[in-house]
């Protein structure tokens, strides 16, 4: 436990890693306020100039001439069983196409902003987890580390969960923080904010602190094993670019579905679909659309993290240092 609490000390005092999750905070606060500005309340000079925009257009006359065409030909521009009234709802220029801003939606924020920020946090997670370890490698203080503990296993273990524990608590305090903002924005604006959408949220930040615990150690155990930093980002740099590709060339059937992409996707998002281009139809009414939902995602991410941290606790176990 002491061993532990010595790791925890010192990955927050690690200057990168917390320049690195500083930054990923800062990023938070400025998506946050630049959601809850692009979504503020719209102002009586809003409308008015919306209102302006419509009366204007409904007096072009090609606008005009398209729905007294339309009204006195319903069928042929809305097809069988179409009215007049319909072609006016159609047609017309409507003021709310015209206003600026919609009110917040805490679900659009959900399937937008929150998870793009959520899947950020998590990229700076691996970024300080791989960092944390490359530094005890580069600087040669990992040989003095042993001299103090030389239970090898003891040591690796340790580590790895003072990054899985700062990654999660700073995934969740972070991430919350940024909820926690949208919805008193919610409350306060007296816009939809409870029931389904909120046991949604919680739910997918829970996701993103357990892949966040995961990202961090997998990216811890990965330079222990490469020994170095730049190792480990230039792998996953490189298949996050080509990686991604060459599993989708590949003629096998299913190949899509052991993509690392479309997995993180799947446990973090609801009802995630991924297009499979090597699905084969035997009937014209099949679809190449596939779903994958969480459980399937979470325990083929969690099947790569036992590999890795396996592989690299065993290569640390063994290996001169």
């Amino acid at each position: 436990m002491t061993l532990f609490g010595v790791e925890l000390s010192r990955f927050r005092s690690r200057r990168a890693v917390v320049l690195i999750l500083l930054a990923g905070a800062l990023l938070a606060v400025v998506v946050a306020g630049k959601t809850m500005w692009d979504t503020r309340p719209l102002t009586a000079a809003d409308i008015a100039t919306a209102q302006a925009q419509a009366n204007i257009d409904a007096a072009n006359p090609t606008v005009k001439n398209e729905l007294d065409q339309c009204v006195a030909n319903p069928g042929d521009y809305l097809g069988p069983g179409g009215t007049e009234e319909q072609c006016r709802i159609a047609m017309q220029p409507n003021p709310q196409a015209y206003l600026s801003r919609q009110p917040l939606s805490l679900r659009e924020v959900l399937d937008g902003n929150g998870m793009s920020i959520a899947l950020l946090l998590v990229g700076l997670v691996v970024i300080a987890g791989s960092t944390y370890a490359g530094a005890d490698w580069s600087t040669g203080s990992l040989t003095n580390q042993l001299l103090y503990e030389p239970r090898r296993r003891r040591v690796w273990t340790a580590k790895a969960l003072a990054v899985g524990l700062f990654s999660g608590l700073f995934t969740l305090v972070v991430l919350g923080g940024f909820w926690v903002a949208l919805y008193f924005t919610a409350v306060a604006r007296e816009l939809p904010h409870g029931g389904a959408v909120r046991s949604d949220v919680t739910l997918a930040v829970l996701r993103v602190v357990a892949l966040a615990i995961g990202a961090g150690v997998g990216s811890y155990a990965l330079t222990m094993l490469f020994r170095s930093t730049v190792a480990t980002l230039a792998l996953l740099f490189a298949y996050s670019i080509g990686g991604e590709v060459v599993v989708s060339l590949l003629p096998n059937h299913g190949v899509a579905r052991w993509s690392v992409g479309n997995n993180v996707s799947g446990w973090v998002q609801n009802n995630f679909h991924y297009f499979d281009p090597t699905v084969r139809c035997r009937t014209g009414d099949c679809s190449q659309l596939r779903m994958l939902d969480h459980l399937d995602a979470g325990s083929f991410l969690l099947v790569l993290l036992v590999v890795a941290a396996v592989i690299s606790l065993v290569s640390f176990s063994r290996r001169d240092i």
